[in-house]
This record gives C-alpha cells, sequence and structure tokens, in this order.
C-alpha cells in the first residue's frame, strides 16, 4: 500500500529531517513510528498526507506517487486516509456529531447516509451518547475519540495518528490505542507515531525507529528499544 524509496527531507536552514529512507508498508498492516523528538516521526507522517514533500525520492500510496502531487489534488488524497492529530483539531462550536459529520457532508451524500456513517462511528469509538455534547464538555481522551470517529467516518482503508496520546494520561492512552487497534483488526491499515515506549511494548506491532532522519530499526511484534 505504501512505499517510500530513498526519500529525503531537507529543510531550508539544510537541516536533514529524514535522510535516504526507504521502507514499504503493507495493507492491513499496523506499525509504529518510534524515536526520539526531532528524530524525524511527524515529516515522515506529513509526507504521507502530503503537508510536507520530499526534496529527493517517491513516497508512494496505493501505486501513486504523491511526492509532488499537485496541491489542487491534495483533498483527494486525504479522501482515501484518515488523520489523527496529537491536539484534537476540533471545531470547538459544533457538537461531537456535526464535528464528525463535518468531513462528509461535502461529499453530496443523504442526510440519512450521513446519520448513518457518524453514529456508527461513535459506536465504535465509543461516544454515541455524547454526540449533542461540544468539545468543551469533553475530557481529553473523549476529544481524540472525537478525533478518530472523524478519521474512520469515511471508511478509509489507511489512518495516520501522529502521536494520538501525546496529550494524555496513561490509561486514556491505552484506551486510545486499544480503539486504534480494533480499527485495525477491521482491515485497516494503521500508522501510528509516538514516543510512548509503554504502549509499544504493550502492543508488540511492527516498529519503525527512526534516529536523526534514519530507520535504525524496522521489526515486527517489537518493543520500543
Amino acid at each position: 500500500m505504501i512505499t517510500l524509496q530513498n526519500v529525503t527531507k531537507r529543510y531550508k536552514n539544510n537541516h536533514y529531517a529524514l535522510k535516504n529512507v526507504s521502507l514499504e508498508i503493507h495493507s492491513g498492516e499496523f506499525v509504529f513510528v518510534v524515536g526520539a523528538s526531532g528524530a524525524g516521526k511527524s515529516t515522515l507522517m506529513k509526507l504521507l498526507y502530503s503537508e510536507e514533500k520530499p526534496t529527493t525520492g517517491i513516497v508512494s500510496i496505493g501505486g501513486i506517487n504523491i511526492a509532488n502531487l499537485k496541491n489542487n489534488k491534495i483533498p483527494n488524497l486525504r479522501r482515501c486516509m484518515g488523520i489523527v492529530f496529537q491536539d484534537y483539531k476540533l471545531l470547538q462550536n459544533q457538537t461531537v456529531f456535526d464535528n464528525v459529520a463535518y468531513v462528509i457532508r461535502t461529499l453530496g451524500i443523504s442526510s440519512k447516509e450521513i446519520n448513518a456513517r457518524v453514529n456508527g462511528a461513535l459506536k465504535i469509538v465509543g461516544l454515541h451518547h455524547k454526540k449533542n455534547a461540544t468539545p468543551a464538555e469533553l475530557s481529553g481522551g473523549e476529544q481524540q475519540r472525537v478525533g478518530i470517529a472523524r478519521a474512520i467516518v469515511n471508511g478509509p482503508p489507511l489512518l495516520i495518528a501522529d502521536e494520538p496520546t501525546g496529550n494524555l494520561d496513561p490509561q486514556n492512552s491505552m484506551e486510545i490505542m486499544q480503539i486504534l487497534d480494533q480499527i485495525n483488526q477491521r482491515g485497516i491499515t494503521v500508522i501510528v507515531s509516538t514516543h510512548d515506549q509503554n504502549l509499544v511494548d504493550y502492543f508488540r506491532k511492527r516498529v519503525i525507529k527512526l534516529d536523526n532522519g534514519e530507520i535504525v530499526k524496522d521489526i515486527q511484534a517489537g518493543t520500543y528499544e
């Protein structure tokens, strides 16, 4: 599903965020991307949803090289994936239901279908009973659940989560990761960047470790170290 070939990302100050990175992630995998702050995790994730473009190399998703994707094509790319952010990025003046529905209301589907998809996504993350609440009425863990529901409401084959537990306590972090694991068991490819060693060690998924922009470990059923 995802292939990076000799990908380098160099910024204007001549700082290398990624150096000659090559990897493959297959459909249905659950992958942790780990490493210290500044290792290149977020840059790698941003390349996948075309927030950043590589300086050199190929980034291919579903056989399409997105490395030089034109800006007007990026929304189409992102409709094929779900993205979960560390800081939730919820619309504060909208209800939980409307936050989740926001991404599919532009697709021209019926209100009945929107209701079905949103309610289904909220049930998966355990928040159907709070669909009329606003983000201000939710805990951090609940807000991240809304973010996950929004990411999966369109049934994407790929879910990208960039430090999804970075602002959460250990209990909420575990619950969020369990939800992501359950989503992966539905056949969705899940890629999670994290610095949480305990979660990585507990779930024993594929681990790709970055250090100074280079892959230093890629192991199945691995641990952080």
